[in-house]
């Protein structure tokens, strides 16, 4: 039985792990021949990026520009057909995924962020210099997390739409609000404000924390042309979906919806919606619940 690896070890180990399998997967892809489909923007076009390269660069893609925002990440939906070798690698992907992901999450509070980011920077066996992936820096963890979404089976049609509209609730109480607001600053008119109005409820009062989603591609697969839903499946994408090829079908019909999320709510309000809509103390997004 092997000894087991220090965190920082398990950490580099699973990490080079992760880099060579993004690039066996990106030799399968560049390798193959089944139709892939994958949008693309008018600059793209115009510098020439085939559909399956921008797969390849999606896939791989586990660093955030230096310009940009770390806490969010690049997207794109499409469909590659997958013979069995390329759904067994993207498969050894997901697995290098969540072992990286877990080491992470195991150093996490042993180490300084910024040494440990700073070690796994320096190797990553040349997967940028491979890809051509040039302006690229830091790791961008979201995207190392995110799996690769796979089916066994070859759909019928795929039905792509925005959904915009997901919100996440969290219950809280009276007490941890004004705690919260506390640590925020007690010297600020605008908090002191919003203690005032925390100290008009009661203490049982029921709230609610909110958080908006952000925007996700949604996508509907169906697997014959029934309309039964036991033939149905959908699932959200932030990458493009890999499902396995059967020759003797057609590539999926499709739609394709615009590469950027519509701006609004997707969705009309519910009727028989809990919350307030409008935030009680907007500094935490907090909110009462309708009576």
């Amino acid at each position: 039985m092997n000894a087991p690896l220090y965190p920082q070890a398990e950490l580099l180990q699973s990490f080079e792990q992760l880099s060579e399998q993004l690039q066996d997967l990106a030799v399968l892809l560049r390798q193959g021949d089944l139709p892939v489909w994958v949008p693309l923007t008018r600059q793209e076009s115009e510098l020439g990026i085939s559909p399956r390269e921008k797969a390849i660069q999606l896939f791989c893609d586990i660093w955030y520009q230096e310009s940009g925002d770390g806490r969010k990440t690049r997207s794109c939906h499409g469909l590659i057909a997958a013979d069995p070798s390329l759904i067994a690698q993207c498969h050894k992907v997901n697995d290098a995924k969540q072992r990286f992901r877990k080491a992470v999450q195991q150093i996490r509070g042993e180490a300084e962020e910024k040494s440990w980011l700073q070690a796994l920077n320096k190797r990553d066996n040349q997967l940028r210099e491979d890809l051509n992936v040039k302006g690229l820096g830091r790791l961008h963890l979201k995207q190392c997390y995110r799996l690769i979404p796979i089916t066994n089976q070859h759909p019928h049609r795929v039905g792509f739409n925005w959904y915009n509209s997901g919100r996440s609730i969290k219950k809280t109480t009276v007490a941890e609000t004004v705690r919260k607001l506390t640590r925020a600053g007690l010297d600020k008119p605008h908090i002191q404000l919003q203690l005032q109005l925390l100290n008009q409820l009661q203490a049982n009062t029921p709230l609610a924390q909110v958080q908006q989603q952000a925007p996700l591609m949604r996508a509907n697969l169906r697997f014959n042309e029934s309309i039964s839903t036991e033939d149905r499946n959908a699932m959200n994408l932030s990458l493009p979906l890999v499902f396995a090829w059967d020759s003797s079908l057609p590539f999926p019909d499709y739609n394709e919806p615009p590469l950027t999320p519509p701006v609004g709510r997707s969705r009309q309000v519910r009727r028989d919606r809990k919350i307030e809509e409008t935030a009680f103390i907007p500094t935490l997004r907090i909110h009462r619940y309708l009576k």
